[in-house]
């Protein structure tokens, strides 16, 4: 195994959320935390911060 990846609390590859099967969210998104790391997501208003946030609390 990877050492790198063992240590991972979080990682999600690919994600995407498409609402009303015509608007898309979010496309292609992919996101590893380290244990310990302290992460920040950033964005101006309509970004996806809060999809990917709901994305991740539904896996």
């Amino acid at each position: 195994m990877n050492p790198r990846t063992t240590d991972l609390i979080l990682e999600i590859n690919n994600i995407e959320v498409v609402y009303n099967k015509a608007v898309q969210a979010l496309r292609g998104l992919s996101l590893a935390v380290p244990r310990g790391q302290i992460v920040a997501l950033l964005g101006s208003n309509g970004a996806g911060k809060s999809t990917t946030l709901k994305a991740v609390s539904n896996l």
